[in-house]
């Protein structure tokens, strides 16, 4: 019989393993399973459908397909033995034996899962991936398919606890495809059959990208376009399936029930992006889902929205969570939940699992249109109103009489010979504006950081330092300028001098942080460090290579010239540095002829002029034109999130205490008798809710009179045009609420 090479061990790309059987199918010795049906749509059970329809396909099924399966049909428990019997079928007793070897075994191998569990079809009949018949057919997706699917169960219904027992699409049940597929008739009939409404894929196949390797990320994005969540229920929700959702729901389905990576089906919309499934899941008549349940890494719906970039999905969460206090025709006031959204928790400390930080901290477009308008810039308002405001003028205030007595001493400071401890009027002087510049270092050094350290902890601070170029070389002067106090002390004056010269720079580019601030400078600020970070590393590494390429070439060039020794090419680093100069347009042509090899230097000089200074530089140039123009394209943007950042970093440099009576002042209980609080914001709709009402009232009428207009064209009634339309006696698609008192509306039975 043949087998795949490597079953029992998870595939490179788990995606291919279907792709794999379907192209081994056709194989000589291949299992039965596929000579009664296989992924090319062929097989004897689809030619004997072709011949006598679905009586003879049914025939067919009833005297022969027994014993296919345990206890002809109606099934029995499963256990490790049979799974390996399975596995290890065809291979020889050596290849058994290093398949039982301990270390060989993957972490996507059932058996680190195994359960004994109940199974209809007999493992020794089942496909490559671990699959039976009605997985097969249920996954080739025709009508024909489809039909000879509902035929087989409605002869064997046990067949609908099978699942899948390879490792690429582990715990994958029939009624997981039906979903997935969308065939609402075979997932209907499965239900009723008794599926296993709490059954789990677990397979490779199912995960995220970045966790189907032997070694995945600590951390996951989530992306994969086969992560649906494991559940049933997830998987309903995210294929945008009202109808089998509440199928599922009407059999004690868990809408809260959590996954391997804790997310449920809320936070499974969020992944797959289903906006209008959200506030069905969420307002579920019968069973609605929670709200701000914390999967694994700490993260809600809202902050996984936020980490993921969604944001039609983040504003219609925002909507559906609020809480109107009042509404004046078309102006609302309510009031938004801060505990998933704001960065101070409920008891004042860094809440880093925020959406607002994970907005902040986002790198896609997404994440500034987030930040634009609505609950969150009217929250980053409160807070600029509340302290973020008196405290950065405070800041400024400090920091400019900071730099004012760096810049005293260092003017006062004698010149190159004179000595640095005399004891004129000048030199008292300086020593009062070294002494005021020492005692601000250590005011940043120990007040400043060291509240923030306490507040947030030593290793998130200094995650976020590496974060804020402007706050990390601020620091580095700081602790650069309380360095030079052992070097007077050590009268290492050359040290010192150099010291300085790195460190009152630094001290001054902070200036750059209160620049963000402002709306005016903001942009420009945001521009600088993308231009130094994107686009200056991009060229400094290109261009590093043509450098270093054409300073060897210039060096053996001049190697063993007579007057080598007056020219720019005397050693490698010379060598280098004189081809820096020629990229910034210093050089002498002359020079060129003195070389041993003059009409070589000479071409390599032009290749070099064409290679470096005429194309790189105008690449250079070019990038930073697109980066200015998509800067200035997004300038509010990058503004408001520039200011958010400064508005946070603000708010990390003071006690939790503070920022817990921060926000109590900008924030306000909500009820419910927790410690919830929320923003109130007030805004005007489009439409007030009579209009919406009377809009909703006229849809409602428009539709009635075209349905019962297309019934009596027909001639048919509202159940019969239902029953059409979906091939089942009764389907609901939205739930009805029940109530204890009935009220029939008008033309019941065709709507």
């Amino acid at each position: 019989m043949g087998q795949l090479q490597s079953r029992g061990s998870v595939w490179k790309d788990p995606g291919a393993a279907l792709d794999r059987v379907i192209s081994q199918s056709h194989e000589e010795g291949q299992c039965l399973l596929y000579k009664l049906a296989n992924y090319k749509k062929g097989g004897e059970l689809l030619d004997a459908y072709r011949i006598g329809g679905g009586r003879e396909v049914e025939k067919l099924i009833l005297d022969q397909f027994s014993v296919f399966m345990y206890n002809e049909g109606r099934g029995k428990e499963i256990t490790r033995t049979e799974y390996l019997k399975w596995k290890l079928r065809g291979k020889t007793r050596d290849e058994c034996a290093l398949n039982m070897e301990p270390g060989e075994k993957s972490r996507f191998d059932p058996l680190n899962f195994w359960q004994d569990h109940e199974a209809c079809w007999q493992m020794q009949y089942r496909g490559n991936l671990g699959e039976t018949l009605l997985h097969m057919l249920i996954i080739c997706n025709t009508r024909a398919h489809s039909r000879i699917a509902k035929i087989l169960l409605k002869c064997f219904p046990k067949l609908a606890v099978d699942v899948v027992e390879g490792p690429e699409y582990l715990g994958a049940s029939a009624l997981h495809l039906a979903i997935a597929y969308n065939n609402n008739e075979v997932a209907t009939q499965l239900i009723e059959a008794n599926a296993k409404v709490d059954q789990r894929a677990i397979g490779s196949f199912f995960l995220p990208r970045d966790q189907q390797r032997e070694v995945p990320r600590t951390q996951t994005d989530y992306e994969g376009l086969a992560y649906m969540g494991e559940t049933l229920l997830n998987w309903a929700a995210c294929c945008n399936n009202e109808t089998c959702y509440n199928l599922l729901l009407d059999r004690d389905a868990d809408p809260n029930a959590q996954d391997s990576f804790g997310n449920m089906v809320l936070h499974m919309i969020v992944v797959c992006d289903k906006q209008e499934m959200f506030g069905y899941a969420l307002r579920h008549p019968k069973r609605p889902a929670k709200n701000g349940v914390l999967n694994r890494v700490g993260l809600t719906p809202l902050t996984l929205a936020c980490r993921l970039a969604r944001s039609e999905i983040f504003r219609e969460m925002l909507e559906l969570t609020c809480i109107e206090f009042w509404r004046y025709s078309n102006i609302t006031c309510s009031a938004y939940p801060l505990n998933a959204l704001d960065t101070i928790g409920p008891d004042g400390k860094t809440n880093w699992n925020s959406a607002l930080m994970m907005i902040l901290n986002g790198k896609k477009d997404e994440h500034l249109d987030m930040l634009e308008g609505g609950i969150i810039q009217r929250l980053l308002e409160e807070k600029w109103q509340c302290f973020a405001r008196a405290e950065f003028l405070r800041k400024l205030m400090i920091m400019m009489m900071h730099l004012l007595s760096i810049s005293l001493a260092m003017y006062l400071r004698p010149e190159y010979g004179q000595t640095l401890t005399g004891t004129t009027s000048k030199d008292i002087a300086r020593y009062c504006f070294e002494a005021t510049t020492l005692l601000g270092c250590m005011y940043y050094l120990v007040l400043q950081s060291g509240s923030e350290i306490k507040n947030q902890g030593l290793v998130p601070f200094i995650i976020q330092l590496f974060h804020d170029p402007i706050q990390l070389a601020f620091n580095i002067s700081n602790l650069a300028l309380v360095g030079c106090v052992p070097l007077r002390v050590f009268e290492l004056r050359a040290v010192e001098e150099l010291v300085l010269t790195v460190a009152v720079p630094g001290s001054w580019f902070h200036l750059m942080f209160f620049a963000g601030a402002i709306q005016l400078t903001g942009p420009f600020v945001t521009m600088v460090f993308k231009i130094i970070t994107n686009d200056m590393v991009t060229f400094f590494i290109i261009y590093s290579i043509f450098l270093l390429a054409f300073t060897q070439a210039f060096f053996f060039l001049y190697r063993g010239t007579p007057n080598r020794a007056t020219s720019k090419f005397t050693t490698y680093i010379d060598t280098w540095m004189g081809l820096f100069h020629m990229t910034l347009g210093d050089y002498d042509f002359g020079e060129l002829s003195r070389s041993a090899y003059a009409p070589l230097t000479l071409i390599t000089f032009v290749l070099f002029m064409v290679l470096v200074p005429i194309l790189l530089l105008n690449m250079l140039i070019a990038m930073m034109g697109n980066t200015y123009a998509t800067v200035v394209q997004q300038s509010e943007k990058e503004w408001v999130k520039q200011w958010a950042n400064i508005v946070i970093t603000l708010e990390r440099g003071v006690g939790s205490d503070k920022c817990k009576s921060n926000l109590e002042a900008y924030s306000l209980p909500l009820p419910g008798g927790d410690d919830r609080r929320g923003v109130v914001v007030i805004k005007s709709k489009s439409k007030t809710r009579a209009r919406q009402r009377k809009g909703a009232l006229t849809n409602w009428k428009r539709v009635g009179r075209v349905t019962l207009k297309a019934l009596k064209r027909r001639r048919i009634t509202g159940d019969a045009l239902r029953k059409e339309m979906w091939g089942l006696e009764s389907v609901h698609t939205t739930p009805i609420k029940s109530s204890k008192r009935k009220i029939r509306a008008p033309h019941a039975d065709f709507i």
